[in-house]
């Protein structure tokens, strides 16, 4: 594991392409007492997830390999760099060997897998700015190169030279005093989104977001027909984008986006109600039902197999291999399963005639009785509605409530959440991220509560079916003491559950439904 001296911040600027990186070096040491340090050229690999989370968080994550091994480096944006070296590539966390860097970047990749982005070179010059006392007080790093996409027979891309300006801890005010300087050299412009981007930008590779999130610009006069087609588009497109890695069974994270990118758009059909003609609405609901059924079980599995790696050391390495090589045969049949429904004609069809609806043109003459209303209007009075029925359902659950009636309850605060996350420029940012913030807390604790009930049901599925198939005793009795853990879990989880029902119930929250939803409902109704 190596260490750079630690930096508190960054600054990065890009060069135009008529000057040399050897000329702003130059005029640079003119300027600056430094030391001259040579960034020899180097190949390596960038990485990061499909949806971009290292990018994202602002850092960089690389991997050459060096005599048959493997050195991942990360390089967060204003912090010391991490390096391990392996035998073989990592492509998830847990192949990461327990350290700094996994800790590291374990709340940024999560359960993704890393992609390569681009297969790079670089060289330059490190300048160690100094003061009187000769003492290292930030540093300039001046590098070009050229790039390419991964494993692709592509041409080499010439990248343009960027520079860096790091402060170090304790000289932050050099730091702001070298900043103006910087900006005042002939050409450099300030490159806010840094080498990474810069790279993709350059290779024409497009900066991907995933998830299951609409991004729609909604204007709050749009009609509810033509809105509610703007966001059912906005999920197609997610739906889409995941399909491919779900086929190739990337990671878990393509399954779970476009499972919920699919619920979303079978829930909005019937939440934003009576905007399409009734049976466009039954006939697409049946169909997103259909296949969003088929993605339950190997969601569920991939929850289940993802919550056992996080139990991994309470199995011996004989024990844990045989039940992951026993789930990972199940995963790979499920998998299996899904894909043949993706590859049927049903899905295609499907597919292909909401694209074609969608594209349609909202008649001049609504077709259903909520169609030329707002679609703020429309919008705001369901989730008025939904609000005050959870609510209504904090007075008939207890500390008994069985799972299925907290289930629903689940359910309900899914729908509002649904409508809310489509259409948050309808109403107060302030007053519906109150919302949101307890609506997310109901939610997580209400989904954990599922979870552990469904653990703890697969938790004895898995131990008998690994009996039958005679696996060893010390897993089948490891299983049996998780699925007990689940159980306790369950129990303590169904108070916490209660607890954040009542919060979403408070005065506050209700007040805030009542200012955005009800009034939002009013208002939108008289104009």
């Amino acid at each position: 594991m190596g260490n750079a001296p630690s930096s508190a911040k960054e600054s990065f600027y890009v060069i135009p392409g008529d000057v040399s990186p050897q000329a702003i070096t130059r005029s640079l040491q003119a300027l600056l007492p430094t030391r001259h340090h040579r960034i020899v050229r180097h190949r390596f690999t960038v990485l990061d997830t499909f949806d971009g989370r290292v990018r994202r968080a602002g850092a960089r994550l690389t991997r050459d390999g060096v005599n048959g091994g493997s050195t991942m480096v990360w390089q967060p944006r204003g912090g010391s760099h991490l390096s391990v070296l392996s035998s073989q590539p990592a492509s998830f966390i847990w192949d990461l060997p327990e350290g700094p860097l996994k800790d590291a970047l374990t709340p940024v990749i999560g359960v993704r897998r890393l992609l390569p982005q681009a297969d790079a070179e670089e060289c330059g010059t490190l300048l160690d700015v100094v003061d009187e006392r000769e003492k290292t007080i930030a540093r300039l790093r001046i590098a070009a190169g050229r790039a390419r996409l991964p494993m692709s027979s592509s041409a080499w891309q010439p990248l343009p030279t960027l520079v860096t300006l790091s402060s170090l801890r304790g000289y932050e005010g050099a730091y702001e005093r070298l900043v103006p300087l910087i900006e005042s050299r002939p050409g450099v412009k300030p490159c806010p989104e840094g080498p990474h981007g810069v790279m993709l930008r350059e290779l024409g590779a497009p900066a991907r977001v995933g998830g299951s999130l609409p991004r729609v610009d909604l204007d709050p006069t749009v009609r509810a027909d033509a809105g509610a087609r703007q966001i059912q588009r906005a999920l197609l497109g997610l739906i889409i984008a995941n399909e491919p890695g779900l086929r190739a069974n990337l990671d878990t994270e393509f399954l779970h986006d476009f499972r919920v990118a699919i619920r979303r758009t079978r829930s909005l059909l019937g939440q934003i109600r009576h905007v399409f003609r009734p049976d466009v609405v039954e006939h697409f609901s049946t169909e997103f039902s259909w296949i969003g059924r088929l993605t339950g079980p190997p969601r569920d599995l991939d929850v289940f197999v993802l919550s056992l790696r996080e139990h991994q050391r309470d199995f011996s390495v004989e024990d844990r291999e045989a039940l992951m090589a026993h789930l990972s045969q199940e995963q790979r049949k499920q998998h299996q399963g899904l894909v043949k429904a993706l590859d049927s004609s049903r899905y295609r069809r499907l597919l292909s005639d909401w694209e074609a609806f969608l594209e349609q043109s909202a008649p001049s003459e609504a077709e259903a009785r909520n169609a030329g209303r707002l679609l703020a209007e429309v919008v705001s009075k369901r989730a008025w509605r939904l609000s005050r029925r959870i609510v209504a359902s904090a007075g008939t659950i207890d500390e008994h409530t069985a799972a299925t009636r907290l289930h629903e309850v689940r359910i309900d605060a899914k729908k509002l959440r649904y409508l809310v996350d489509a259409t948050p420029a309808f109403y107060d940012a302030s007053v519906i991220e109150r919302i949101l913030s307890s609506l997310r807390k109901l939610q997580q604790a209400l989904g954990e509560l599922n979870d552990a009930h469904v653990q703890q049901k697969r938790l004895m599925e898995s131990g008998h079916a690994l009996g039958i198939a005679g696996g060893p005793p010390g897993a089948l009795l490891t299983l049996g003491r998780l699925a007990e853990q689940c159980h306790q879990r369950y129990e303590k989880l169904h108070r916490r559950a209660g607890e954040k029902l009542r919060q979403f119930c408070a005065q506050d929250i209700q007040w805030a439904c009542r200012r955005a939803f009800k009034r939002g409902w009013r208002e939108a109704r008289l104009r």
